[in-house]
């Protein structure tokens, strides 16, 4: 990497902000945390989208979950003492107050297809969508936490692929429910004395597997729909993803892996009758900018020399998020072959992170020390990866990760956007077109 520009590199990728902890606490843990700003109020998510939109980023996605882990271990005490995963307040409520702060970036809550009701989906992202004149979209997930699916009367989580059946229809009944109201439903017609004709608004009359929706929606209809943003990793999440996503996400996990997750999901998406081009696959990257090839080092270094809580940190998280309790492995022998009903992709990633046959302690390591969806370099050496890969694995951009407190958000953006916008990697204006043409423009 050497910071020259081919004229042969693709000139223009699409970023965007991914925040793995939700509406929940930001910052903890850095010596910045809670300096000037309270994670509780919506002021300092409101000052972080302005900086996203000054720096011509397209998309925030807010995360969320909906249980307090206890998975490692038996006991939530790693998850409360570190703030991991909870708590977390819920996202759609924020939505309004970003709106009101930005005008062309797009703001994605996340919404569970495995608990809410599709109708109520449909109706709050119909009405937040009105709201944003064209800025929303929606983040589909599939939860696969036991733990959560007892908030909501069940022992436990459904089957892996049966949660992405389910998903399916969720996204279809929320479409059904959009397009109940004709286009030219609403007439406004004063002299007249009809607001809209009857006869252009439908019930759906769904009955499927999972849900039974009469219809129609009780919200005005959209001149557009919400963009729907999806992360599939396993074969039936990457089809789910490729026949219904608008913008696939994934975790980077090297060019040869990130280009063939690009490929199958436009595979995927041609197979569903769609344009490939039409998909934007995104790659969630953490960077951390430094001064100095050299303190590059030193910080990688530093980062692997484990402490209990990076330990703790890191495997209660894999537990969380893989349902499976890793406090039970011996950290200095080889981890074992795992399989998971929960986040499928994710546990392949974690154990990944290292080369076969690694103990688990040296997984830890490596992910510490900017392995996978981690990079720390300076400004020149992390745009040359944004540029390289990017062009070896074909677009379509990155999502950086990371709280959104101040400290982490300006020592990223203020130091990394100049550069981008020079290289021409990074779009210096926005059209008049919404969230999705945005998407759409390269």
């Amino acid at each position: 990497m050497n910071g020259q520009r081919s004229s042969t590199l693709k000139p223009m990728l699409h970023f965007g902000w991914f925040v793995g902890h939700g509406f929940g606490v930001q910052g903890w843990g850095t010596p910045g945390y809670g300096l000037g700003y309270d994670w509780k109020k919506p002021a300092l998510y409101q000052e972080a989208v302005r900086a996203f939109e000054r720096s011509g980023l397209d998309l925030f996605i807010i995360e969320d979950s909906l249980t307090v882990p206890d998975t490692y271990g038996g006991t939530a005490e790693v998850s409360l003492a570190h703030a991991s995963f909870a708590p977390k307040h819920d996202p759609l409520a924020l939505v309004p107050y970003l709106l009101s702060a930005t005008e062309h970036l797009g703001i994605v809550p996340t919404v569970s297809a495995s608990f809410y009701p599709p109708f109520t989906a449909a109706r709050l992202l119909a009405t937040l969508q009105h709201f944003s004149e064209g800025q929303l979209g929606w983040n589909v997930v599939t939860s696969g936490s036991d733990l959560a699916a007892q908030n909501y009367g069940l022992d436990q989580q459904i089957e892996h692929d049966l949660r992405y059946e389910k998903a399916e229809e969720f996204v279809d009944v929320v479409r059904r429910l959009w397009r109940s109201w004709e286009p030219t439903a609403v007439l406004e017609d004063v002299e007249a004395g009809v607001f809209a004709d009857h006869s252009k608004v439908h019930p759906i009359n769904h009955e499927g597997d999972f849900f039974k929706v009469r219809g129609p929606l009780n919200t005005a209809p959209l001149p557009e729909e919400p963009v729907l943003v999806q992360a599939g990793a396993s074969p039936r999440g990457k089809a789910f993803a490729g026949g219904h996503a608008d913008v696939a996400i994934a975790l980077a996990r090297g060019v040869d892996g990130m280009k063939s997750y690009r490929d199958s999901i436009r595979a995927e998406a041609a197979k569903a009758g769609r344009k490939p081009d039409d998909v934007k696959v995104l790659f969630v990257l953490k960077p951390t900018v430094v001064g100095s090839t050299a303190e590059a080092e030193e910080l990688r270094a530093q980062r692997r020399e484990l402490t209990q809580r990076d330990i703790d940190s890191q495997l209660n998280s894999i537990s969380y998020l893989s349902v499976i309790d890793f406090k039970q492995f011996d950290l200095d022998a080889p981890l074992p072959e795992l399989s998971t009903n929960s986040n499928q992709g994710t546990l392949e990633h974690f154990a990944k992170a290292a080369p076969p046959g690694s103990t688990l302690r040296q997984i830890l390591q490596a992910r510490s020390g900017g392995a996978g969806d981690s990079i720390i370099g300076t400004v020149g050496e992390i745009a040359d990866y944004l540029e390289e890969t990017g062009s070896a694995v074909g677009g379509d951009g990155f999502l950086f990760s990371g709280f959104v407190d101040p400290v982490t958000v300006h020592g990223v953006l203020d130091k990394l956007t100049p550069e981008l916008r020079r290289r021409g990697l990074l779009r210096k204006s926005y059209g008049n077109g919404g969230f999705r043409q945005n998407l759409l423009d390269f």
